[in-house]
């Protein structure tokens, strides 16, 4: 069998080149856990109900061998994950919980591109021939703001500047459009591993990772390191979670939660609610008055125009804003619970601020958000216990602190906060 030149290639760079450097962050960290359990730093298990979860092994790599940067960067995204736990859902850790998730896949594809750069067999460059495409554009445009100028038009001349401006701006396209590609070397050697049957449309989403198993001597389409276990994670127990659903850990027990909304104080039974009905009341009887004074001489029909606005706010007072408001005055203005966080993200405000939301488990089915400062935001983590300290009855965020040892029972509020109070107002 003739040699590819990728036989010397660690299994996660082939599996990124064979997969035409656009290997996902699933199928990578796949082949990082593979490298990690041969090295007895992970290992393989499936829970009671068949699920696949990761625990963590020994603290050096049982070859002694160092650990290259992108196996360092995939098993701190285990350890991140696993937290105060033995064990981690595989899929918890291909979930997207954030702004950590962002930027650990998007490192890791770095760190993958780069060692392949190393051994010559790719590079981040921009598509074929846009250099030349943007170069021929920019030539052309010179070339015609230099006639424009030598026939001497003052018109030409400006709409000349504007063309030179749009093709400096179109010199970035090409850096904007850099990304990992196959040097000819690379393409040249992944052709000859799928000639000799080694990886080809792979066996996890078109990637090739089946085959580059096969290489490492792993029996089956998962390998564990032993190789007498097959790591299923195909199946649903093995799934990136859907959009709007994160994991947590709140209570001891792995589970997926629901996302819920970002907290809205309320608006109609407050007493700043019930400002503009006393206005509009006003002016309305303000005009009633007048026309019932005018029109009718303040006979049955003007007095009964005249009272209308008054009456009619008092239906609407009492009718539904005071029971609102009643509602919402017995519950809880003061309620601290210990929950976990499951998912942070920062938010580009553009010309306006920030937003920094978290979701935090509360031990319902669906989290509570909260839109944080920013310098809370860069205190908490993914999967770290906190105490938050909110008021039910106004929907709003007084507090979140680190939970320390001695706090209440996860998910619990402290003594004198009433439960019910809490999810009455939950979105």
């Amino acid at each position: 069998m003739p040699p590819s030149g990728l036989e010397e290639v660690p299994r996660p760079v082939v599996a990124f080149l064979v997969s035409g450097c656009k290997l996902t962050s699933r199928e990578a960290l796949i082949e990082y856990l593979r490298e990690l359990a041969h090295e007895g730093l992970v290992r393989y298990e499936t829970d009671a109900t068949g699920m696949p979860v990761i625990g963590l092994g020994a603290d050096s790599p049982r070859s002694g061998r160092p650990l290259s940067q992108f196996e360092q960067i995939a098993l701190a995204r285990v350890r991140a994950r696993v937290g105060r736990h033995a064990r981690v859902p595989f899929s918890a850790l291909v979930s997207d919980d954030g702004d950590g998730y962002a930027n650990w896949a998007k490192q890791q594809h770095e760190e993958l591109g780069q060692e392949a750069r190393k051994a010559g067999l790719a590079v981040k460059s921009a598509p074929k021939g846009s250099w030349q495409v943007v170069l021929s554009l920019a030539a052309v445009a010179v070339g015609f703001v230099v006639a424009v100028h030598a026939a001497g038009s003052k018109t030409g001349d400006s709409v000349g500047w504007l063309v030179l401006l749009v093709a400096f701006i179109a010199l970035f396209v090409p850096l904007s459009l850099r990304e990992w590609r196959l040097t000819p070397a690379g393409a040249a050697a992944v052709s000859t591993w799928r000639r000799a049957g080694r990886g080809g449309s792979g066996g996890s989403g078109g990637s090739g990772v089946a085959g580059v198993a096969g290489v490492a001597g792993v029996a089956g389409g998962f390998g564990s390191d032993s190789g007498r276990t097959v790591w299923a994670l195909d199946g649903p127990g093995g799934a990136t979670l859907p959009a709007g659903h994160a994991w947590s850990s709140l209570g001891g027990q792995w589970h997926t939660v629901e996302l819920g909304q970002v907290l809205r104080e309320p608006t109609w039974s407050t007493l700043s609610g019930l400002i503009p009905v006393l206005i509009w009341t006003f002016f309305g009887s303000f005009v009633a008055v007048l026309i019932g004074g005018v029109a009718f001489g303040f006979g049955p029909d003007g007095t009964l125009l005249a009272v209308t606005p008054a009456a009619l706010a008092v239906v609407v007072i009492c009718g539904s804003w005071l029971p609102a408001y009643t509602r919402r005055m017995a519950i809880p203005d003061d309620v601290t619970f210990t929950g976990e966080v499951v998912k942070l993200l920062l938010v580009d405000g553009g010309d306006s601020a920030d937003d920094h939301f978290v979701w935090v488990d509360d031990g319902s089915a669906v989290t509570m958000k909260f839109d944080v400062a920013a310098s809370l935001y860069q205190r908490l983590s993914v999967g770290e216990l906190v105490l938050v300290n909110w008021s039910p009855r106004h929907c709003r965020l007084h507090d979140i602190t680190m939970a320390s040892r001695g706090s209440v029972a996860p998910g619990q509020p402290r003594a004198g906060a009433l439960e019910p109070g809490r999810q009455a107002l939950k979105p």
